[in-house]
């Protein structure tokens, strides 16, 4: 066969292909708009993180906890947390010590702020993945608008409103261990499992589960799913059977005793969710708060989670707060929804895809469109409804605070700025993450030995503190009946002095032991 020859001579089959240079910005161009969307995401939770922290209306209890647990692993100490009681060591309340990794932002900035801005980053990093897993079923568009119902959703708002927690590094991690049982990765699978379960004890159960979802997907490998479930079962046991309780006061695991309508305990519950079904399922879903929060979780994605098995992930979760007599876990508030809404997330994306929304069809273009319509319309609407609804207001204050007394945000900042630096302090639950940095800092709820000052907001409803938490007045007439005095009045903030202040001192530095020390 005779080449065809062009050029004057030159065989055209030996011409090389023109090769196009790619331009750094050509690279960018298919990461630009999750790129603008978790930026926007994370821009978003930096300024309402701060915005709170400015105006005292973060509850301040949890924020102020990690401050000093993250603080004395930035001094290489043992994280004695002070705000829930003296030589408290936050391993005896739960298990995560993932959090230690924060400790060097502490030598760039030694503020508080650095765990509001981890929150965000962390927060904003899982924002990606749910795209990555998305954009593998289904087009650009109806992805961008997946991560954005979920990065502005408003468990995820609920999470950054609420101060810190340690649920913020579960939020990335778990997206990365979906997305990569979804791959049948088994290596990053492990890996992140394996981090996983540094975020806390409960995480042992998501992770026994995630076996559990391997198995089902029916591979040959048996030993990730061995290891993962035997792994998953065995480190929930051990953190709050043998590590939680060796470092309580107590010597028990404190949040093992609280499921009343099951059981004494956790395996005397668990059994009687077997041998009791419909008693479980009646106390899972009543009282109407309880369906309600759920109602919250899933209707905004449509309902589409429940036709995957990723929701399953949930599970764990929702039991552990459903079946518990604390009532304000079973709230559409605070950080306890932004893991299920990451889970259910993700089981809407598969969920829609089993049900074939992302084929090609013209039904499946006009159900697509539908669930697009939804998912721009409903979760928007919710953030508007918040208030209304008890769910976390976006833009707003703090509804329970929507009626502050005229001044009293300028009342806080001068209750905190009268308290000299290294003295200890029983504080109200707003002012404590001001004051953690310079002093050693309790609420009155801790029952610390006589503390120098108790600084006490009489508008509020409580002092702070896990609830039941005591009322002001109460605590102010037990002060004064111990001879404090009133020191400085600034709106409805007080101070008063123990009589046995005698001066800052070594021992009531926020790192100090306290006068208990």
């Amino acid at each position: 066969m005779t080449a065809e020859l062009v050029d004057g001579g030159t065989p055209a089959e030996s011409v090389l292909p023109i090769r196009r240079r790619t331009t750094p910005f050509a690279a960018l161009r298919p990461h630009l708009g999750i790129g603008a969307v978790t930026a926007a995401g994370l821009a978003f939770y930096l300024y309402h993180a701060f915005a709170d922290q400015a105006r005292y209306l973060t509850t301040g209890y949890d924020l102020g906890i990690f401050d000093q647990a993250v603080r004395a692993y930035a001094h290489f100490q043992t994280p004695i947390v002070p705000l829930k009681g003296a030589d408290y060591n936050i391993f005896g309340d739960h298990f995560h010590p993932i959090i230690a990794v924060l400790a060097p932002l502490y030598w760039i900035w030694n503020n508080v702020g650095m765990l509001l801005i981890a929150q965000a980053v962390l927060t904003a990093a899982s924002v990606p993945v749910v795209y990555r897993f998305t954009r593998r079923r289904t087009g650009e568009g109806m992805s961008l608008l997946v991560a954005a119902v979920y990065a502005f959703g408003w468990p995820l708002q609920g999470l950054i409103d609420f101060d810190f927690h340690e649920v913020a590094f579960a939020t990335p991690l778990a997206a990365l261990a979906i997305d990569a049982l979804d791959r049948r990765d088994d290596r990053k699978l492990l890996l992140w499992c394996g981090l996983l379960l540094l975020v806390r004890e409960d995480m042992g159960l998501i992770v026994a589960l995630l076996g559990v979802l391997v198995l089902a997907q029916r591979r040959g490998k048996r030993l990730p799913v061995v290891l993962m479930i035997g792994v998953g079962i065995a480190a929930y046991g051990l953190t709050t059977s043998l590590i939680i309780p060796h470092f309580a006061a107590g010597h028990g695991f404190t949040y093992g005793n609280q499921f009343a309508a099951l059981g004494p305990t956790v395996p005397s519950a668990m059994a009687n969710i077997f041998t009791h079904p419909w008693h479980a399922m009646a106390v899972f879903f009543t009282p109407g708060v309880k369906a309600k929060t759920l109602a919250l979780l899933v209707v905004p994605l449509a309902l589409l989670p429940l036709r995957s098995p990723y929701a399953l992930l949930t599970l764990p979760l929702l039991a552990e707060r459903f079946f518990n007599s604390r009532s304000n876990l079973w709230t559409a508030i605070f950080h306890y929804n932004a893991l299920p809404w990451l889970i259910l997330t993700m089981a809407m994306v598969d969920g829609a895809h089993r049900f074939g929304l992302f084929e090609a069809g013209h039904r499946a273009t006009v159900l697509r469109r539908a669930v697009g319509g939804w998912l721009a319309v409903v979760p928007v609407a919710l953030i508007f409804a918040g208030p209304s609804l008890n769910v976390v207001p976006v833009t707003q204050l703090r509804k329970a605070y929507a009626g502050l007394p005229y001044g009293w945000l300028q009342s806080a900042k001068d209750a905190a700025r009268f308290l000299p630096d290294n003295v200890c302090v029983a504080a109200d639950n707003h002012l404590v993450p001001h004051l953690t940095a310079r002093d050693y800092t309790t609420v009155a709820q801790a029952n610390t030995p006589d503390p120098d000052f108790y600084v006490i907001d009489m508008f509020a409803p409580d002092t702070g503190g896990n609830p039941p938490a005591p009322k002001p007045e109460a605590v102010y007439q037990r002060v004064i009946a111990l001879h404090y005095h009133l020191v400085f009045r600034s709106g409805t903030f007080v101070v008063l002095q123990s009589p046995n202040y005698h001066g800052p001192s070594s021992a009531c530095r926020p790192l100090g032991p306290g006068k208990a020390g």
